[in-house]
């Protein structure tokens, strides 16, 4: 329980934790942001341990097919169950948002987190990827320097914890995509960028146990946020005289711009201007940052662990890797890599971001095929592991089968389907429909480059493997999926590749 310092408080001049709301959500009256809109369906009890998944895991036996909800902040979601998600998946934003869902459930309010302008995310989807198809020499280059440097040369067997230093990989491929040279090479810009990214989502839980009326009190005390304010104002003056100096230049007709996210949010807020203005750069930058850095970080951890504990998966890979040669891993070479395509897929379905996936907030009142009526400000989504494991359409899909992807893209017609990046009703790490996570086709691009990398030049298994352990992502606060940080692995150059 955060504990408040009145007087201190008192003191301070400069008290606010709020953010800027994104301009398109719609405008709420201050006392707006208290409303708990009630849905009638079955409420499910969280048992004393505070275990949601247990409690979706109840939910499913006693309604396999109707509506229920659990209480969790900002204050009762409605699982809605797996044959309705037609109805939801391809709602208009304004109808039901994904992400006004998202800002409520990550008090984006304080933390800033999905705190992005619409445009971020058209970003994201578009512009990010063109940047890889012209910056991916400089990735390829950078992920490997990156593995090499985080863990170096030695042939014999050592200790190492691969959380941070996943996070550490992404961070050097995003780097060179998202601000490019010289500012990616600042390693004061980059504590901060990666600062700002795990102190914002670390604190969710502490201010889902705080009240309405002193949580703006608990966010301006919490040690996590104060960092994601100190760090943001580090981030935004470094690169201010960066955005200067680059508008400066473009004001020569025969300045040749470089390739990296600056320029493409230039280039996207031309009509407007936004892209000159160095907050909504930060703000740019920031979002997409965080999208790469918890999707990928998250997705790299997890499918290293699931290599490391299933080791007859790793030389089929290796030799998929090693095929390729020497050819330059761009999207159309990346993408021959099928079999890691299947297993990054698998590793996908068997861990998770979110217990609870393809949440939407109700902008405008409705009612669910059955009758069900959600009022306006209710947040409402799919229980993933019930779509994943017992509403699938797979082949024994509460098995672990890392190439089952690839065997049923090798069928007639199928070549296309069943990729990392495809959302499905019974695959739903992603969300699903047309709000479903721009940031996947980036993220997905720098897993598959690193983990091929790895694999070439590293051999991988557990430290200490804890019996009956069947994902990382075993822990879970609220409906977040945690993984364990302190799992250990050995790891050791390959003497072919010295």
């Amino acid at each position: 329980m955060t504990v408040l310092d009145f007087e201190r408080l008192s003191q301070d001049t400069s008290f606010n934790t709020s953010t800027t709301p994104p301009s398109h959500f719609p405008k709420r009256r201050w006392f707006e942001q208290w409303r708990r809109p009630k849905v009638d369906v079955p409420l499910i009890e969280i048992n004393e341990d505070g275990d949601y998944r247990e409690a979706l895991e109840r939910a499913y036996k006693q309604y396999p097919d109707k509506p229920y909800k659990i209480q969790h902040f900002p204050g009762e979601i409605v699982i809605v169950p797996p044959h309705m998600i037609d109805e939801i998946k391809n709602a208009p934003e304004s109808k039901l948002s994904f992400q006004q869902a998202s800002y409520d459930i990550f008090v984006g309010q304080h933390t800033g987190v999905t705190n992005h302008e619409r445009a971020v995310a058209n970003i994201l989807r578009v512009g990010v990827l063109r940047l890889i198809d012209a910056v991916y020499p400089a990735i390829q280059d950078e992920a490997l320097r990156a593995i090499l440097s985080e863990l170096g040369n030695d042939k014999e067997w050592k200790s190492v914890l691969l959380f941070p230093k996943s996070v550490n990989f992404i961070m050097a491929i995003s780097r060179l995509v998202f601000v490019g040279e010289p500012l990616c090479r600042n390693p004061e810009w980059l504590k901060s960028i990666v600062a700002v990214t795990q102190h914002a989502f670390g604190s969710v839980p502490d201010l889902w146990q705080t009240h309405d009326i002193t949580r703006p009190l608990a966010a301006w005390q919490l040690p996590s946020l104060q960092s994601v304010r100190a760090h943001r104002e580090n981030a935004k003056k470094l690169l201010t005289p960066i955005l200067q100096k680059r508008l400066e230049q473009l004001e020569d007709p025969n300045f040749k711009p470089p390739v990296d996210l600056m320029q493409v949010v230039i280039d996207n807020g031309k009509k407007n201007g936004e892209g000159r203005d160095v907050d909504y750069q930060l703000n740019a930058i920031i979002g997409t940052g965080r999208a790469a850095l918890f999707t990928a970080s998250m997705t790299t951890f997890q499918t290293l662990y699931d290599l490391a504990s299933r080791p007859e998966y790793i030389e089929p890979l290796r030799q998929e890797a090693a095929e390729l040669g020497d050819a330059p891993l761009n999207r159309s070479n990346v993408g021959k890599l099928t079999k890691l395509d299947s297993f990054l897929r698998e590793s996908q379905r068997w861990n998770m971001f979110m217990l609870v996936s393809v949440i939407r907030k109700a902008m405008k009142s409705f009612s669910l095929s059955d009758g069900t009526f959600i009022p306006e400000g209710a947040i409402l989504g799919f229980d993933i592991r019930n779509a994943v494991r017992n509403k699938s359409t797979l082949e024994n899909p509460n098995e672990f089968d890392g190439f089952r992807f690839e065997r049923l893209r090798a069928e007639n017609g199928k070549e296309q389907m069943f990729q990392s990046v495809q959302t499905a009703n019974d695959h739903l790490v992603y969300g699903h429909g047309t709000q479903a996570c721009p940031g996947r086709f980036f993220a997905a691009h720098e897993v598959k480059v690193l983990v091929a990398r790895i694999l070439l030049h590293y051999d991988i298994k557990l430290k200490d493997p804890r019996p009956g352990r069947v994902a990382i992502t075993d822990q879970v606060n609220g409906i977040m999926v945690q993984v364990d940080p302190t799992q250990e692995f050995l790891i050791r150059r390959r003497s072919e590749t010295a």
